[in-house]
């Protein structure tokens, strides 16, 4: 008899896959074989004509070393998809991070300035390679940070945040009620965004945490997308609901 531990982890069969983004992928095993689900390859046939251009052309240079009110300001100018190239600060924090200043406001603390100066990064860096700034830096799901973001914007903090991924509704309504904003990053070429614009990063707080720790990067020409505004739009809603009108057409 062989003992295991009651964990996924123990299971005989395994399936490794890159992100959150692909756990959806359907596999079986019978007799004859292992079979995976095959994922599209180019997902982008399936978003309408109207919207395949949607972002194109110059992005919108936005400096990051102004006082949060007037970022806000320049954001609210410009539609979701609109693209963007940011140039400043940005404080760095995953889901142990974002569980450390719920704490805080729990405990009747506040928020560090910080959080309430400058955009968060939903990632954590890898080891730095010599001769570079920072390792891999990519962005994380977005997701699972959505249930602090309402709290968060309440007291200041998080008004701009920037990762992969869909939010849910919870997160679109707090910025509409708080006026923030949710960007996107690209899910893929985090050593290439480490390589060519991040120019600086140093560790703010909770460095025994590692990568999970709170950290500060300087950004020169780091793309984003705004994927939900401070006017109640979701990027991704739009383009659910022109594909299914489409259907219904």
């Amino acid at each position: 008899m062989i003992r295991l531990p009651r964990h996924g982890a123990s299971c005989p069969v395994g399936m490794g896959v890159s992100c959150s983004a692909d756990r959806n992928i359907k596999a079986k095993i019978n007799r004859e074989g292992v079979w995976i689900e095959k994922l599209e390859n180019n997902p982008g046939k399936y978003i309408p004509e109207a919207l395949r251009k949607a972002g194109e052309g110059e992005a919108v240079r936005v400096d990051l070393n102004r006082p949060m009110k007037e970022i806000l300001a320049q954001l609210s100018q410009y539609p979701v998809s609109t693209r963007l190239s940011l140039n400043g600060t940005i404080i760095v924090g995953r889901d142990i991070a974002h569980a450390k200043l719920k704490e805080r406001l729990d405990n009747g603390e506040g928020l560090p300035q910080y959080i309430k100066d400058h955009p968060i990064y939903y990632a954590g860096p890898a080891k730095t390679p010599e001769g570079y700034a920072s390792g891999s830096l990519g962005p994380t799901t977005a997701g699972r940070m959505d249930s602090y973001v309402d709290q968060l914007q309440a007291n200041g903090g998080s008004m701009i945040m920037l990762a992969k991924g869909n939010r849910s509704q919870q997160v679109t309504d707090a910025c509409h009620k708080h006026g923030g904003f949710y960007l996107g990053s690209i899910g893929g070429p985090a050593a290439v965004l480490a390589q060519g614009s991040i120019k600086s990063l140093e560790c703010v707080e909770y460095p025994e945490l590692g990568m999970e720790a709170i950290w500060k990067i300087e950004v020169e020409d780091f793309p984003a997308f705004i994927l939900v505004d401070d006017k109640g739009n979701d990027f991704f809603k739009q383009i659910q609901s022109s594909q299914c009108s489409a259907c219904v057409k």
